[in-house]
């Protein structure tokens, strides 16, 4: 599915424990349609000991979220993204205000 959001982004989060919060999208994952955003949606991984001399320990991580749940956040402002041609390239652009991303 082609998406118009890219890593790096400010998006706010729509739904979910994090609803509201504002953040910057870590990686996106095209093919299962999940987004992850730099420290959103954190969830505890427990990882184990290797050797008997190693300790376990737990781990705060960042679990990704489907794309829908996330939206473009520029200047106070959520907003859908559109696309138009200047000069033969290719744009982004907010709905809403009109100003580019």
């Amino acid at each position: 599915m082609k998406t118009k959001l890219r890593v790096g982004d400010k998006v706010k989060i729509l739904c979910g424990k994090d609803r509201g919060k504002v953040g910057e999208i870590a990686s996106i994952d095209r093919k299962k349609f999940k987004v992850t955003v730099k420290s959103c949606n954190m969830i505890k991984k427990v990882i184990k000991a290797r050797t008997p001399q190693e300790k376990g320990k737990i781990i705060d991580k960042e679990a990704p979220m489907d794309i829908s749940n996330v939206m473009l956040f520029s200047n106070g402002v959520i907003s859908r993204v559109g696309i138009k041609f200047e000069n033969n390239e290719k744009k982004r652009y907010l709905k809403k205000s009109g100003e580019n991303v």
